[in-house]
């Protein structure tokens, strides 16, 4: 059973089957207090999507569907 939190590695390859190609709305690109670079985006369909680097190098990728 997979806690709520858990970090799963994944193919980047995957990502694009589940992302759409082209997306319209509200981006940002920037580094955290601590240099490592992020980007957020949020559509017009309400897809949030945060790509991040963690501390000990793993890629994460956040996706959550706003209301």
């Amino acid at each position: 059973m997979k806690k709520k939190n858990e970090i799963v590695p994944s193919n980047s390859n995957s990502f694009p089957d589940v992302l759409p190609k082209k997306r319209r709305g509200w981006f940002e690109e920037g580094t955290d207090k601590l240099g490592r670079p992020f980007e957020k985006k949020l559509d017009e369909d309400g897809l949030y999507t945060k790509k991040e680097i963690l501390k000990d190098g793993t890629r994460k990728l956040t996706i959550k569907k706003k209301p």
